[in-house]
Formats: structure tokens, C-alpha cells, sequence
């Protein structure tokens, strides 16, 4: 629907702003102007059908676009930026809230429109496409890894269901002995038996994919976009292939942020701050930003501190005021990662125990 007759006259020589709302099946578009809603149409997903919507405002001095980031990805915003057009992806959990009680897919397009026009949006990293496409090998690696977890767990809980035990001569769990003496169980029903089947069949075939992918990635890992980078994080006992590839490939641009404190509130690892008046009150950690590299950093810090003083000390430091383990190791976490930033940034290896 447009809200002016003349919209090309009214347009013409402005700045126009444009909020989609996407959705898999269809959109909704809305144009600004001068504070105006000018048009607001619910069109197929189909950049064609946009890009004609488009061609009506080439008067305009300028047209940026919005749309929050989610299941389509990227690829609009590199074809709207292809076609010379201004595009923002930013993130839904930093859009304004408008305080509304109502909210309708025109509402959020229009919404968004405003907020762009307002200078109110930020705007997400939007990585090379090669740098994409690896990243989703390190987060397919993390989906195989949950369903490795997963069948374990359903395995476990089978053999709880029968009160079946490990037995003696069979030493850890998850060797081939334990396979092979799950493979060996006897059942008195025939559904039993190809349950305990599908169950290993699951962790079998998951298991292998995992392998693979941890390959994919080793060899990744050794190419020219990433081997130096690769080596300077490892130099550091406790940062392995997971962790630093985790490390470049979810963050890729590390020049973008201003300083260290900047990049640590965009992994989350900084506390969230509720004050008033002359009091201040620090919580939780935000667990804003990119969740990946939060625990895989957590995850590393735990073996780090047995091999940098400087961060073992630290560690020892907030445990001694009383503080758990797991929210000194955050802080620990947090060091590391300004740390590993400024290797990469001075292209120097990590050195052990230097502050």
C-alpha cells in the first residue's frame, strides 16, 4: 500500500529508509521518508519482486536498507550490495524495544525502518563468503559433537532402564571394549535388540562424521588464510585446533574492534552493571555476542591455567575472595581472549607468563 500519490515527488532528492521484515515465504517491505510512512507492501520472497519495488525510488538521494539477521543468512544483503544498495543486517536482540504490547510483521518491518532512519541499529559482522563457508565447518563439527553427546546419553539411559552395569574388565567407557561388549549384549526381545542396534548404528555413524569433520578442519587449518594465524594461538599450551579455529573463523576481522574491553563485551564475558544513583551492582557475565567462542575459550582456559603463571595466579586471586571456580575461570577467559586479540594483532606467538 502507498501512503502518497506522488511518491516519486515526494521522494526526490531524499533520504529514503527501507525495513524488511523476512520471513521464508514472503516479506514485508516499508518505505520511509522525512518521517513518512510512503509504502508498506507484503511481497514474495523474491529479490526480483524487491528490486522492482526499489527501481520506483531511484529519485531519492539515498536508499538504506534493514533487515535483522536470522535463517536467511547473508545472501540478501550481498545482493542488495551488489546492486549498489546500502544494506544493514543487525541483530534482534539489539533492536530497540518500543515498549509495544502489539506486534505484527508490519509493525517490526515499519519498526525497523524508523530505527534505521534514527540512526539507532546496530549493524552485525557480515564475513567474506569463503570465511563463511569454513566457519560452518567448526559449527557442524559442534552439531556432530552435541549428537555424539546425545546418543551416549540415550545408551547410558537404556542400559539403566535394564540395570545393566559395566562390567569389571572392561576399564573406560567408550573404548573398544565398551563397544564391543555393548555389541555383544543379549536381549529377550526382538524390539530390545533393534533399539540397542539403532542406538549404536546413531553413535557409530555420528562418530565417524565427527572424525571427519576434525580432519576437514586439521587440513583447514593448515592453509594459507589461517596456518600463521593457526600457529601464533597453539604456541599457547591449552589452545588447540577447536579453540583457535573456533577463534578465527567465528571473529575472522579482529582490527574492528577499538581495544580489548570492546572485544570482551562482544564475546559477553563482560558483567552485566545495574546501577542507580551512588549505587552500582555487577552481575552475571551479559552472554551477549558469539556464544562459540565464549565456551570455547571457558573450555580451554581450564588447562591454560596450568601452564601461564601470570593467569593461574589471577585465577588463584578472585578464588581467594570467595569467588566459585567457574566464575573465576570466566574472568580467566576474558584475559585469555584480549590476550590471543593482540597476538594476532602484533602477528607475534603467545608467550607464556609475560603480562
Amino acid at each position: 500500500m502507498r501512503y502518497f500519490k506522488n511518491t516519486e515527488e515526494f521522494v526526490f532528492g531524499k533520504a529514503v529508509f527501507c525495513g524488511i521484515d523476512v520471513h521464508k515465504k514472503d516479506w514485508i517491505v516499508c518505505f520511509v521518508c522525512d518521517g513518512e510512512v510512503v509504502e508498506k507492501q507484503r511481497i514474495p520472497a523474491d529479490f526480483n519482486r524487491l528490486e522492482k519495488m526499489l527501481m520506483s525510488y531511484a529519485g531519492a538521494r539515498s536508499i538504506q536498507l534493514v533487515y535483522e539477521a536470522g535463517f536467511c543468512g547473508f545472501w540478501l544483503y550481498r545482493r542488495l550490495r551488489a546492486h549498489g544498495y546500502l544494506c544493514t543486517v543487525t541483530p534482534p536482540s539489539l533492536v530497540p524495544d518500543s515498549g509495544s504490547k502489539v506486534k505484527t510483521d508490519n509493525r517490526d518491518a515499519q519498526s525497523l525502518a524508523f530505527y534505521l532512519a534514527a540512526g539507532l541499529l546496530k549493524a552485525v559482522y557480515v564475513p567474506p563468503v569463503e570465511v563463511e563457508s569454513d566457519r560452518r565447518i567448526i559449527r557442524r563439527r559442534n552439531q556432530l559433537r552435541k549428537a555424539l553427546t546425545r546418543d551416549k546419553n540415550q545408551i547410558k539411559s537404556f542400559l539403566h532402564l535394564h540395570d545393566i552395569a559395566m562390567p569389571a574388565d572392561v576399564r573406560s567407557k567408550w573404548s573398544r571394549a565398551y563397544l564391543a561388549w555393548l555389541a555383544s549384549l543379549s536381549w529377550s526381545s526382538p524390539s530390545d535388540v533393534f533399539t540397542m542396534g539403532s542406538l549404536l548404528r546413531s553413535y557409530a555413524r555420528h562418530r565417524e562424521e565427527l572424525v571427519l569433520a576434525t580432519r576437514y578442519l586439521r587440513q583447514l587449518s593448515r592453509t594459507e588464510p589461517y596456518a600463521d594465524n593457526f600457529k601464533r594461538l597453539c604456541a599457547l599450551p591449552g589452545v588447540g585446533l577447536i579453540t583457535a579455529m573456533t577463534f578465527l573463523l567465528e571473529i575472522h576481522d579482529f582490527a574492528r574492534f577499538k581495544g580489548g574491553d570492546q572485544f570482551a563485551s562482544y564475546l559477553g564475558l563482560t558483567p552485566a552493571q545495574f546501577s542507580s544513583g551512588p549505587h552500582v551492582r555487577l552481575g552475571h557475565i551479559t552472554r551477549q555476542g558469539n556464544a562459540h567462542v565464549r565456551g570455547a575459550l571457558v573450555e580451554s582456559a581450564w588447562t591454560v591455567i596450568r601452564y601461564d603463571p601470570h593467569l593461574r595466579a589471577k585465577y588463584e586471586r578472585i578464588r581467594a575472595r570467595g569467588t566459585n571456580g567457574k566464575k573465576a575461570i570466566v574472568a580467566v577467559a576474558r584475559s585469555l581472549a584480549i590476550r590471543l586479540r593482540r597476538c594476532l594483532l602484533d602477528e607475534t606467538p603467545y608467550v607464556v607468563g609475560v603480562c
